[in-house]
Order: structure tokens, then C-alpha cells, then sequence
């Protein structure tokens, strides 16, 4: 399976705020063959559109909603797609722009990981009516809420994914780190009492292709200072960056399904939005796993 990263930071950037062209985007991305569409988060740190009014993560930040809230508008989505949503979730990127957002709501930074636990459980405690003298409505679409995706490679990450939550989307930076990870998750799944394989397995994938490596490292190198500040070799410590042709990406997408990724989430590191379309229709034939 293939699920496409919306540019909503990128319209922000570099389209004038035309968050209503996301809509096309995604319908687009549905009728081209992708399974799955998703929308990152930040406030302050990396501004972009609010991302469960576009629809989906990739990944919430549940430290910047109260959990009341939080679980309301997730309830509410659930609803509008009969189902289909999924919570991708995170503790924030160990930036200073991330201790600066959550200072500005007036959450400590230091202890994000237990917060961020702390806000879903409420959550799922919301959507199945166990909070005493409070009744969330609507109700999600299915009992006990949807799907919960936890991103992050740290051990204590790990070890909880396998134990509470339905889903992996890391940013492992090679194959082989994602393989080492997804061991992790299974194991502790085992030592819970829970099937492996029912964990779905996905990877977030930043991709920048051009008729020449040069150029897609550049491209992707301008990419990341607009969007992180910080340029790409840093970035690319700690999340999974490929810069070249289409060919390549073919070849690293393969080498993250063959480690065990089931759903392959795409993001396009394209500063020119012009031929964003057409570009991610190759890379959704690039991503497809092979006969």
C-alpha cells in the first residue's frame, strides 16, 4: 500500500496559503491509485494548515490540543469518513522549535513522550464513554475509536507500540534501521500477549527525484532549510531522506517493503508545486510493490 504526505506546509510556503487545493490534491491522489492520504502538524514550529480539519495525521501532536477537544474533532472526522481515519501520533521532533510551540500552549517540553500517552489514553477513555460525568458525542465510527499509529524508533516508543497501539509509522533513516525497530515492536507485542502481525507496519519516506541525483539533492537540500531550517545531512539523522531518480526511489522504496513496511507514506520534497501532480502519480508507480 502507498499513502501520500498532502503539502500542507508546502502550500504555505510556496502557494500562497491555497489550502483549498489540497482537496483537489487528495482526490486526485485517490483516483491516481494511492490507498491512503495524510497531513503533518505543527503550530508554531513549522506552520501549515490545521490538520484534522484537512483530514488525517502524519503525525498529530496531541501536546498541542486538550484531550477533550482532541478527541471531539477526531470523533467527529471518524464520522465524516465512515471509519477510514487513522491517528498518526508523536512526540515532536527534538528541535527548538518544538519546546517553543509547547511553551506557547503552555505544555512543558520536557516530559513529552508520558504526555503525549497520557492525552490519547484520555482520548480512547472518551471514545468509549469510561470518563465518569462526561459523554462525548458523536461516538467514533467503531467502538473504541480508530486506529492509533505511534511514530518514533526510541525504545520506550518501541516497546509501547507493540504493546498498546494498532500501527508503526517511523522515519527510520535506513531499511535496516526500520527492521530493527519492527523487531522491537514485535517482540514487545509477544512478551503483551499480542499478535505481531496484527500491528500494521507503515514508514514516512521524504523523497526528492530529478533527472539527476545532483539535482534532486539540491532540491531536496532547498526543502529542508525552508522547512525545518536546518539543511538535509542533518536532517537526515534522524529521518529517512533520498535524493535522485525516479529509479532510485524505486529501489530504496523496495529496500523499506522487503524490511517489512506494508504502507509506504510519501513525501514529496518539491519546492516547485507546479508539476507536484504528475510528479507524485511516477512516484506512486515508483512506490508499488514489484510482481
Amino acid at each position: 500500500m502507498t499513502g501520500l504526505l498532502l503539502p500542507s506546509r508546502e502550500v504555505l510556503l510556496w502557494a500562497d496559503s491555497d489550502f483549498a487545493s489540497l482537496v483537489q490534491t487528495a482526490v486526485e491522489a485517490e483516483s491516481s491509485g494511492f490507498d491512503s492520504v495524510w497531513v503533518g502538524d505543527s503550530l508554531l514550529a513549522r506552520p501549515r494548515g490545521e490538520p484534522v480539519a484537512l483530514l488525517g495525521t502524519a503525525v498529530l501532536l496531541p501536546l498541542l490540543r486538550h484531550p477533550v477537544s482532541l478527541a471531539h474533532q477526531l470523533a467527529t472526522v471518524d464520522r465524516i469518513a465512515r471509519g477510514r481515519v487513522v491517528v498518526g501520533i508523536g512526540p515532536g521532533a527534538e528541535l527548538p522549535g518544538t519546546h517553543a510551540e509547547l511553551k506557547a500552549v503552555g505544555v512543558p517540553s520536557d516530559r513529552r513522550v508520558g504526555g503525549m500517552l497520557a492525552a490519547i489514553e484520555r482520548c480512547r477513555r472518551l471514545w468509549r464513554n469510561e470518563e465518569p460525568g462526561i459523554e462525548l458525542q458523536p461516538r467514533p465510527f467503531n467502538p473504541g475509536g480508530p486506529p492509533v499509529w505511534v511514530g518514533g524508533t526510541g525504545p520506550r516508543m518501541l516497546r509501547l507500540t507493540g504493546e498498546r497501539f494498532e500501527g508503526w509509522l517511523p522515519l527510520s533513516p535506513t531499511p535496516s534501521d526500520y527492521a530493527s525497530g519492527l523487531r522491537a515492536v514485535h517482540a514487545a507485542a509477544e512478551r503483551a500477549g499480542r499478535d505481531p502481525g496484527s500491528i500494521a507496519t507503515g514508514v514516512y519516506l521524504t523523497v526528492a527525484v530529478s533527472d539527476s541525483a545532483s539535482d534532486a539533492a539540491a532540491e531536496l537540500n532547498a526543502y529542508m532549510l525552508a522547512y525545518y531550517g536546518v539543511p538535509a545531512e542533518v536532517m537526515a539523522k534522524g529521518m529517512a531522506l533520498h535524493a535522485g531518480t525516479l529509479e532510485s526511489a524505486a529501489e530504496w522504496f523496495a529496500a523499506y517493503r522487503a524490511a517489512g513496511a506494508h504502507e509506504i507514506v510519501v513525501r514529496l520534497a518539491r519546492p516547485n508545486l507546479s508539476d507536484y501532480s504528475d510528479t507524485v502519480r511516477r512516484l506512486l508507480e515508483a512506490s508499488r510493490p514489484a510482481d
